[in-house]
């Protein structure tokens, strides 16, 4: 019995080096990653490589049969069983990897890797041109920046020269100013001297002053005091008057106060006579009406004619409320 091989690899019409290979190891399907150069990996991993290489050793190691095994039937038999296992996994694996559903799953691997390819080449051009726009406006740039390097020059010479001419004015300047510094000067000289004398004459003035300043703080100070013994006589006589005001603002008003409780009595008393008296009137007019009921009576004899009724009295009168205060003086 011959050795039992790897199962065939993909071929490149089902999916290419650019496609995304799947592990070889049946049950596995982690991708295998990308070979740069030299053979094309079949396994995701050391560890897969192993565990297959593993799994077909049994086989493999039965490969050779013996001369005994050759001569006994049941022996070679056995050898055969024990390979069975091994190439039905083997044959599974194979069927697994040929699946049209993982060939599917693959060639759409393989079209979105060709898709991110073509996205990443339309990228890499854009920033290609986006490198060129960048380097033609760069080049720009620099023409722009020699213009104004000789511009700048230009400016340089012509600073250069305006600071020579300011050089010379300023030696010019320097010389006017020595010279006005040294008229400035003899005038100072002359100024201090009239300032000694106005000093001279200002320190009497003041000696003066002050005398005459301490006469007038000496007077000051008499007529202060004079000013406050007034403004004390003053206080006294502002205090004397405040109480006699106070006295006798009270003596009116218990005047006034005792005016208006005599006026109060004799209102109430002229309001109890008038009501006495309209309290009589009353009973005069109510005795006169009775009176003109009698002779009414006895002038008409029999006549059946009703009385004239008889007027009703008039309320008594209420003094006013403000008769107390009119009555008051």
């Amino acid at each position: 019995m011959t050795e039992v091989t790897a199962g065939p690899a993909l071929s490149p019409g089902v999916a290419g080096e650019s496609a995304l290979r799947v592990c070889k190891r049946p049950g596995c399907g982690n991708p295998v990653p990308r070979s740069g150069r030299g053979r094309i990996r079949l396994f995701c991993g050391d560890a897969c490589s192993r565990r297959f290489h593993n799994a077909g050793r049994p086989a493999a190691g039965g490969v050779a049969v013996s001369s005994e095994q050759a001569g006994d039937p049941l022996g070679a038999l056995a050898a055969l069983i024990g390979q069975a296992g091994s190439l039905i996994t083997l044959a599974r694996g194979q069927v697994a990897a040929l699946d049209p559903e993982v060939v599917a799953v693959q060639l759409a691997e393989a079209e979105a890797a060709r898709r991110r390819a073509e996205a990443r080449a339309v990228t890499a051009e854009a920033r290609a041109a986006e490198a060129e726009q960048e380097m033609v406006a760069a080049l720009e740039t620099a023409e722009a920046a020699d213009r104004g390097r000789e511009a700048a020059e230009g400016e340089a010479r012509r600073a250069c020269e305006a600071a020579a001419q300011a050089r010379r004015e300023l030696a010019e300047a320097i010389a006017g100013a020595h010279a006005d510094v040294e008229a400035a000067r003899a005038r100072a000289s002359r100024q201090v001297a009239e300032a000694a004398e106005t000093a001279e004459t200002a320190r009497a003035d003041r000696d003066r002053t002050g005398e005459r300043a301490a006469a007038l703080v000496h007077a000051a100070e008499a007529e202060l005091a004079r000013a406050r013994q007034a403004e004390a006589g003053a206080c006294d006589q502002v205090r004397q008057a405040r109480d006699d005001a106070a006295r006798e603002r009270d003596a009116l008003a218990e005047q006034y106060r005792a005016r208006l409780e005599a006026a109060g009595h004799l209102a109430a008393a002229e309001r109890d006579r008038a009501v006495r008296a309209e309290q009589l009137l009353d009973a005069e007019r109510e005795h006169h009406h009775r009176l003109l009921a009698v002779l009414a009576t006895a002038a008409g004899g029999g006549d059946d004619r009703t009385a004239p009724a008889r007027a009703p009295a008039p309320a008594a009168r209420r003094p006013r409320a403000g008769a107390t205060a009119r009555d008051t003086p």
